[in-house]
């Protein structure tokens, strides 16, 4: 017996080539999406907080212009211009300033009364004093900037903060219309919330630090306010030159930074996204999208495991089946489930596992079954070496005495016998024609005009070699059972064509005929080796199948009072044991 300790079954190789394949095929399917989702989330990430950047600055600048429009209209005013010509130039009592300061105010208080966030608005003159209108009480009003630095910036708003609220101071010289020179300047105080409010309102997605800038990188604004006021820590230019993340001084985070346009006010934005809070829901979806893949390769290998089992389960059948195959004298067939490869190799196992049990089957019994047939047709012989000498001496007597009937017919017997103890095997068609037409002198000289015969053969077929003694029997079978029992008369016909390669045999007669039961029961007595009943029927059935194989078996069809036709084919000059 072959060593199987070496054996690895189909079905475990495939599930090794098939779980390497979908496990490298998914890592790398894996890895690709990640290093490309990675990529590109970050590439978008980037761009939407930049575009959240400019949009924030946008937002930033329209306030910014909202109080450079109120910086204008107030310096512009014709009451502010006025009063302020008559609070510079003539020396004033107190009830013509209390006049003037009455008017100021009023102008003043429009522009205080119509924006929210302002904390204050002050007029103050070139001598120092002061008109303003304010909103809160804030023990006194809150200065940003010196007079000096007011009136050297001539007309240029400067931005700052101040208080301990770090509110926003808004300053601006106010430059006399008709001289263009320092009638005084405008202070305006907002809350630190008119831009911070923009700032907290940004965070949308992530929830990092805004940062509003001065020139000098100090925070003015941010919706962290424990910074505001600091100085910041890392330079805008270098910010602006390089996009990598960065470590956060302020809250110790690696964070990248998103830098602004500068502003008309000359302050910048900038913002900063933790890298841990702007990877957290990349890495999310990469969780997700592993887990994914994690699920879809364990659905494959599951997959993989059932058609593997079910390719691999016919070839193990058919391999047990080859191993029981002939012992104890079992040839096992195998059930074909697909149609593939295997499907078609069990297809062709099944034939050769038939093939073998029949060839074997033949081998066992084609000797017994050939003896059978020559010993039943010696049956048939009954001495015919001396039957044959009597009936040559009766033939010659009954010539010596006149009698021509009698001599014909002993020779015809005398023939007929002698055909019965040739050896050939085979013989041509015209000699066994010769056979039956001696044997049908006979029986019509004994019925005398009750039987009568014909014969339609094709001049081709006469040459054809056909086995010794095939047709008589058939014949013989047509008048002792068909045309015997008749009382009216009788005929015989004999058919022989050769289309092709094949010789077509036909024996039909028009006697009393066979029900569908009794030619069941013939086909059973031909085929029964043990019974004496249709002896000579069941030797042609027999040869038939011995010389030539099941193509050429006897056929039987007849009916009850119409007679009966046997028929057979077999290959033109040849026998299958040629």
């Amino acid at each position: 017996m072959k060593d199987e300790r070496g054996f690895i079954s189909i079905r475990k190789r495939m599930m090794v080539i098939f779980a390497v394949l979908i496990t490298v095929t998914g890592i790398g399917i894996a890895g690709l999406f990640v290093a490309v989702f990675r990529y590109g989330y970050s590439s978008l990430s980037k761009v939407y907080l930049q575009d959240v950047n400019r949009q924030t600055t946008n937002n930033l600048e329209n306030n910014i212009q909202k109080i450079e429009d109120m910086n204008v209209q107030i310096l512009s005013s014709q009451v502010i211009q006025s009063q302020l010509r008559i609070v510079n130039e003539e020396k004033m009592d107190s009830y013509a300033l209390a006049r003037c300061r009455q008017k100021i105010e009023r102008e003043l208080s429009n522009w205080a009364l119509y924006a929210s966030y302002v904390v204050s608005v002050s007029v103050i003159s070139r001598e120092g004093i002061e008109f303003a209108v304010k909103k809160v009480e804030t023990g006194g009003t809150q200065f940003g900037f010196t007079e000096d630095e007011i009136y050297a910036a001539n007309g240029t708003s400067l931005w700052g903060i101040t208080g301990e609220k770090n509110r926003i101071c808004v300053a601006k010289a106010i430059l006399d219309l008709n001289t263009m020179k320092p009638a005084g300047y405008i202070n305006i105080v907002y809350e630190n919330s008119y831009f911070a409010d923009i700032l907290e309102d940004n965070s949308s997605q992530y929830s990092g630090a805004s940062y509003m800038l001065n020139a000098d990188e100090r925070i003015m604004v941010s919706n962290r306010n424990e910074y505001v006021g600091s100085q910041f820590p890392v330079e805008l230019e270098l910010l602006r030159k390089s996009h990598d993340s960065r470590y956060d001084i302020l809250d110790s985070t690696q964070a990248f930074y998103f830098v602004g346009n500068e502003m008309p006010n000359g302050w910048s934005l900038v913002q900063t996204v933790s890298v841990e809070e702007f990877s957290r829901d990349m890495n999310r979806l990469i969780a997700i999208a592993v887990l994914v893949v994690l699920a879809v390769l364990a659905i494959s290998l599951g997959f993989v495991w059932y058609a593997t089992s079910r390719i691999a389960y016919p070839a193990r059948e058919l391999m047990e089946s080859m191993k029981t195959l002939a012992k104890d004298h079992k040839y096992p067939r195998v059930k074909v489930v697909s149609n593939d490869e295997i499907g078609m190799i069990g297809l062709e196992y099944n034939k050769m596992a038939e093939n073998v049990e029949t060839l074997i089957e033949k081998v066992y019994k084609m000797e017994l079954t050939q003896k059978q047939a020559e010993l039943e047709f010696l049956q048939m012989q009954i001495n015919p070496h001396f039957l044959y000498n009597a009936l040559d001496t009766i033939s010659w007597m009954a010539l010596g005495k006149g009698n021509v009937d009698v001599s014909e017919m002993a020779i015809a017997l005398a023939e007929l016998l002698r055909a019965t103890i040739k050896k050939e095997r085979f013989i041509t068609l015209r000699e066994e024609m010769n056979t039956v037409k001696d044997y049908l002198l006979i029986q019509q000289e004994r019925f005398g005009e009750k039987i009568s015969a014909e014969y339609f053969v094709e001049e081709e077929a006469y040459s054809c070699m056909v086995p010794n003694f095939i047709l008589q029997p058939v014949i013989e079978n047509a008048i002792i059972h068909g045309l015997e029992p008749k009382i009216e008369k009788g005929k015989v016909s004999i058919h022989i064509s050769m289309p092709g390669e094949r010789l077509n045999v036909l024996v039909e007669d028009n006697g009393v005929g066979m029900s569908k039961e009794e030619i069941q029961e013939l086909y059973q007595q031909c085929q029964n080796q043990n019974t004496k009943q249709s002896i000579g029927l069941k030797n042609v059935y027999r040869r038939l199948l011995l010389c030539y194989g099941e193509e050429s078996m006897l056929h039987i069809e007849s009916e009850k009072g119409k007679g009966t036709r046997i028929s057979f084919s077999i290959p033109r000059n040849r026998s299958k044991n040629n």
